[in-house]
């Protein structure tokens, strides 16, 4: 027999991970994870059916889909799973030791070769059928997860629909909110130190120093309190509670620093650009979380003597 007759293997061991029969898999709220692989065959390299590994849908398992599933389901793919990839484990095994040994016979030990290289058509026969018969047999559950993960696909993209118009509602919202013309400001004195005091017209305010003077500000949208406040250039503005709470009630979910961060590229308290973040393991509240102290009195501070509310 002649090396040149035996044909050249594509690979050579297991090219994917496996249905481990020792690890329990069960559906948590209803889903599993599974995790769709392919492989090379030895032959003609070309890719076999997939298979899907399942596992459970645990707080470590990130990667994968998330489909639905009961538990007669999940154990049926996990059991099918294991019947595919052992088959076609096994007969690769199989197959790769076949081929050594015709590879390895020397030519002169003419009987020999000629029972190897038997031996390695045997094996590549039974090979092309268990290699058939496995993916024929898995077919079935591989066409049910397919559709499982279509089902989990459509439901993921309708999320994702509802997210981005519940965010466009969201949007056109608070640029209504920005509009309406309900903020006033007054000028306080406090321990001898001038300051700004923020309210709004439209809600009952918390408990604030008097003004220095009795004269009411004008109602005005939020762009035009900004002017406002930029143009006294106090060295403090100071934030009614309620005015701050009532707004955040109004923005459903966005603290009104990051509101107005959004807008003005700002912090609320010190008109200037907040810093960047510290970095992956920084812990802080990335969405802004509340800027109000309470449902009294006022919160903020300009350049720091009086107590401020919540971050931005």
């Amino acid at each position: 027999m002649s090396r040149r007759e035996l044909p050249y293997l594509t690979h050579r061991g297991r090219l994917y991970p496996t249905q481990d029969a020792r690890e329990r898999v069960e559906p948590l709220h209803g889903r599993v994870r599974v995790h769709e692989h392919s492989f090379r065959r030895l032959l003609d390299g070309e890719r076999a059916p997939s298979v899907f590994l399942v596992r459970s849908a645990g707080p470590l398992s990130a990667t994968g889909v998330l489909v639905a599933s009961t538990a007669e389901e999940c154990h049926r793919w996990v059991r099918a799973a294991l019947d595919y990839v052992t088959a076609v484990d096994g007969i690769t095994t199989e197959l790769s030791a076949a081929h050594r040994r015709a590879a390895a016979v020397p030519r002169w030990r003419r009987l020999a070769a000629r029972r190897a290289f038997d031996d390695w058509e045997t094996t590549r026969q039974r090979y092309e059928d268990t290699m058939r018969a496995a993916a024929e047999a898995y077919e079935p559950v591989g066409r049910e997860i397919r559709r499982a993960i279509r089902v989990a696909e459509e439901e993921s993209a309708a999320r994702a629909r509802e997210r981005a118009r519940w965010a466009e509602e969201a949007g056109r919202r608070r640029a209504r909110l920005a509009e309406r013309a309900v903020w006033g400001w007054s000028v306080v004195t406090d321990e001898d130190r001038s300051a700004v005091y923020v309210f709004r017209h439209d809600v009952p305010r918390g408990e604030a120093p008097a003004p220095t003077s009795p004269q009411a500000s004008p109602s005005v949208d939020l762009a035009g309190l900004r002017r406002a406040l930029k143009e006294l250039d106090l060295p403090d503005v100071r934030w009614d509670g309620p005015a701050l709470a009532e707004t955040e009630r109004e923005l459903e979910g966005v603290g009104f620093g990051r509101w107005w961060r959004d807008r003005f590229y700002e912090d609320y308290r010190t008109f200037t650009a907040p810093p960047p973040p510290r970095g992956p393991s920084y812990r802080g509240n990335p969405s802004g979380g509340t800027a109000t102290g309470g449902t009294g009195g006022f919160s903020g501070g300009h350049s720091g003597g009086f107590s401020c509310g919540g971050g931005f």
